[in-house]
């Protein structure tokens, strides 16, 4: 079983043992981009429930309808701290019997084989403490506990991540032959603060990777990040269109050819091709 990049050394011990407790709840806290939903969905992919459903429920929804939707796999709450009472009781409930309401007949029940992973940025013991939240499901949920810190707070691993992170999107954009970053590349990275976390750098080398020609990422191929905050729409729109034109490359310049690969409709590709100036004519 991998244990990837952006579980931190710490935990990694919890996250194995909580994958092999398919069953048991699970917690996962941290601040905003830590990796809570990545890490969730890597104890639901190493264990036994990997080739079933994984979920993420959404508030306002009937939560004892999406507890069902996710039979035989996951289903991870996101900030479950900000939930309602009542879907904090229901849940409750649930973890206590596995069971939910019938949805036609309220004085039977339905049996669900469902695992529940929540995360959260905020502190439920604090909350709990203040009658904001259930202490009784907060004790529920505790059973593994998991805590994803800030990027500044690892800076022992901050290689090691980095060069985990530029792997996967290497792979991802077939350019397994690109490993490393160029000195200087590397000390603009270690200078920034990182304040939205593993997202923000997985966004930064997503461009980065899709910029570098070479078998390294060079200081230029990275976008334009400071002291401020990156603009994540900005960035994903810029690796967006690389991406797009590498795609368009590698078939071509066919547009049913890129479809086929990309797995979306002309319309789609055609109306992003025009938003972002690509010029088929090459």
């Amino acid at each position: 079983m991998e244990m990837v990049h952006f579980i931190p050394a710490s935990q990694r011990r919890l996250a194995l043992l909580a994958a092999q407790a398919d069953s048991a709840p699970v917690l996962v806290l941290g601040g905003s981009g830590t990796g809570k939903g990545a890490i969730a969905r890597w104890i639901h992919s190493n264990g036994a429930r990997s080739a079933c459903t994984f979920l993420v429920a959404q508030q306002g929804r009937h939560l004892p309808e999406q507890i069902l939707e996710a039979q035989g796999g996951t289903l991870m709450i996101p900030e479950i701290g900000e939930w309602t009472f009542s879907d904090q009781a229901i849940l409750l409930n649930f973890l206590k019997t596995k069971c939910v309401p019938h949805p036609q007949d309220k004085k039977m029940s339905i049996l669900a084989n469902v695992r529940i992973i929540g995360t959260t940025s905020q502190s439920l013991d604090g909350r709990a403490q203040g009658g904001l939240f259930n202490i009784e499901l907060l004790e529920k949920l505790n059973v593994f506990r998991i805590e994803m810190p800030s990027l500044s707070k690892r800076p022992e691993e901050f290689e090691d991540i980095v060069t985990g992170i530029v792997g996967e999107i290497a792979r991802e954009l077939h350019k397994e032959h690109l490993r490393d970053l160029t000195r200087d590349a590397w000390n603009r990275l270690k200078k920034h603060g990182w304040p939205g976390n593993l997202r923000e750098m997985r966004n930064v080398l997503r461009v980065a990777v899709a910029s570098a020609n070479g078998d390294q990422v060079e200081a230029n191929d990275l976008p334009d990040f400071g002291n401020e905050r990156i603009d994540f729409r900005a960035t994903r729109e810029q690796f967006e269109k690389i991406y797009l034109v590498e795609l368009l490359k590698t078939c071509d310049w066919e547009i049913e050819k890129t479809c086929s690969m990309t797995r979306i409709d002309k319309r789609t590709l055609m109306s992003k091709i025009k938003h972002y100036g690509i010029n088929l004519n090459l």
